[in-house]
């Protein structure tokens, strides 16, 4: 079985400095793939070549079999592929229904039928109140729908933005840093609706995170990057007691904190 996502021979620089240099991997369907490394590392880069936002100097990105246009973000966005950001980011008195109205009825924007038809016009508001519904309850966010989405607590503002781009119907979803800013008890709270997306709806995820305990109990499986390149890449034990992954963040000391248990809260900068 071909992989969803394919990432070739990936390179960008600027300035001269090479941010993300040669970079290959994959992700398959229904899978989950941690991408972690030091600050600089590269990786929200390379998030940023995945979905179109930055161009790259060399490589390509194919997903679903298909090449996906570099500078086109929303483009690949309709084909399947979402994204949530490490900042949450609401809009000032728009509550969190109206937020997730916007983003499910993102994949019908910019065609001709939806913006001529009123049946289709219709059809897709709809569907998208329907898949509101569904997504509120499913994030948990359900007991907060009518409130205005920049008042809610930070860790509920990061919910949303991954409620955000499920809404969109995703086949992938990209999260950069979901548990940047949270507690102990709402990072737990972060990697249950994760966890729970893919497993409900076989949903593939790529996930940049820095908390290390939290990808290693996520991920089935890790890829580390250092100065813009793969550095290890496998299971989550396996990339833990690696000597390259274990210099780049830690000088060659090797403590993750509670890694392998739910109950770890320790972070790894």
């Amino acid at each position: 079985m071909s992989a969803l996502l394919s990432v070739n021979e990936l390179s960008r620089s600027f300035g001269g400095i090479k941010a993300v240099a040669g970079v290959g991997l994959s992700v398959d369907q229904g899978e989950i793939v941690g991408l972690v490394g030091p600050n600089g590392a590269g990786k929200t880069t390379l998030f940023n070549l995945i979905t179109g936002t930055l161009k790259p100097d060399a490589g390509q990105v194919v997903f679903g079999g298909r090449r996906l246009v570099a500078g086109e973000p929303g483009a690949n966005a309709r084909l399947g592929l979402a994204r949530s950001f490490q900042q949450a980011t609401t809009i000032a008195d728009l509550s969190v229904r109206a937020h997730l109205e916007r983003a499910a009825v993102f994949p019908a924007l910019g065609r001709p039928s939806f913006l001529l038809r009123r049946s289709a016009v219709m059809a897709v508001r709809e569907r998208a109140a329907a898949t509101v519904q569904e997504i509120l309850v499913f994030a948990g966010l359900d007991r907060v729908a009518e409130e205005s989405a920049d008042a809610l607590p930070y860790g509920l503002q990061k919910i949303l933005g991954v409620a955000m781009a499920l809404a969109t119907g995703p086949k992938m979803l990209l999260a950069d840093e979901p548990a940047a800013g949270l507690n102990g008890a709402e990072t737990l709270v972060m990697e249950a609706l994760l966890r729970r997306i893919r497993d409900t709806r076989g949903i593939a995820l790529m996930v940049i995170e820095h908390d290390v305990p939290l990808v290693m109990r996520l991920s089935d499986r890790i890829v580390a990057l250092a100065h813009g390149t793969v550095i290890a890449e496998g299971k989550p034990a396996e990339v833990r007691a690696d000597r390259a992954f274990i210099e780049a963040y830690l000088g060659g000391e090797a403590d993750f904190g509670a890694a392998s248990g739910p109950e770890g809260e320790a972070h790894a900068a």
